[in-house]
């Protein structure tokens, strides 16, 4: 009888057991629930609150300030957009203009006195192959022509000489835009008038006539300076290393365009003299002509006058 009771007993205390268990099983499958609840509540919140917001920031982003990075990068990439666009309105003209020129001081005499040209596109070629590879390759890589006479698309070439630069235009035959390059003007006096006959020279650039002094003085003022001057207005040193004695006449821009002055370097080389220029800071560029000025007073030169590039547009 008492081992039947016993038995019986723990009987009773295991289903005891059972029911505490199941009671604590239940217990954490409603936690569990009541988490995956909360969590989803709380996302589906939080997604509301970003829709809503983002609603607000879109609608008040016309009256909120113009800064921050991504705005200037999205701004630089629709002013950049828009300039293309008005290139090629600019160049899609109904009057057609097709300049014969047969070398390269053709080309130099007629953009001195229009300013702009147009050529086909197998005259272009022609001149290409008559400019020294040194200058050519500024003009535009030779893969790069290659790829365009071999897209057969190419037809047209507009050239224009702007403050600074040589603005070259590659088109199709409807006058769109397929590539386009923007060599230093330097080029354009780099030229060869012929074969034989190579002289670059300083004081026939506008931009630097009465604004030229021997390299000695140049020197006397850059020695002057520390290195960080230095190199706002020579990136490469190391190319008047090479140079040295060779330097004939170095010039300073009359224009300061988009913070940068033109300084140019007229260097003998060998029978011809070419003339190479680097882009100087005007901050430094100004330390330069007041410490010239200061050293020799009968330079007289003025400032860099501030001038922002405008790109003119012609018809043709």
């Amino acid at each position: 009888m008492e081992e039947k009771e016993i038995t019986n007993q723990e009987l009773e205390n295991k289903t005891e057991k059972n029911k505490f268990s199941q009671y604590f099983l239940n217990k954490k499958v409603l936690i569990a629930a009541a988490i995956f609840v909360s969590f989803i509540v709380i996302e589906f919140t939080t997604d509301i609150v970003e829709i809503v917001l983002g609603n607000v920031i879109e609608l008040t982003n016309p009256f909120r300030p113009k800064a921050g990075t991504i705005w200037e990068y999205e701004n630089k990439g629709r002013l950049a957009d828009d300039q293309l666009k008005q290139i090629t309105q600019n160049l899609t003209g109904e009057k057609v203009e097709i300049t014969e020129i047969n070398n390269l001081s053709e080309l130099r005499n007629n953009l001195e006195e229009k300013e702009n040209i147009l050529i086909t596109s197998d005259r272009f070629k022609q001149l290409y192959n008559q400019i020294p590879p040194r200058f050519s390759y500024e003009v535009i890589s030779p893969f790069d022509l290659l790829k365009l006479s071999h897209s057969h698309k190419w037809t047209w070439t507009k050239i224009i000489k702007s403050e600074n630069n040589l603005n070259f235009y590659f088109l199709d035959g409807d006058k769109q835009i397929l590539m386009d390059t923007y060599p230093p003007l330097t080029i354009l006096y780099n030229i060869p008038h012929s074969e034989n006959n190579h002289n670059a020279s300083l004081d026939s650039m506008e931009m630097f006539i009465d604004r030229t002094f021997p390299p000695v003085y140049f020197f006397a003022a850059f020695d002057e300076f520390s290195n960080a001057v230095k190199l706002q207005l020579i990136n490469n040193p190391y190319l008047l290393i090479e140079w040295d004695n060779n330097i004939r006449r170095v010039g300073i821009s009359r224009y300061s365009t988009h913070n940068t002055v033109l300084l140019g370097f007229e260097i003998s080389q060998g029978i011809y003299t070419e003339v190479f220029t680097f882009e100087a800071s005007d901050l430094a560029a100004n330390y330069l002509v007041a410490r010239l000025n200061e050293m020799y007073p009968e330079l007289n030169l003025n400032f860099p006058e501030k001038k922002y590039r405008e790109y003119r547009y012609y018809e043709y």
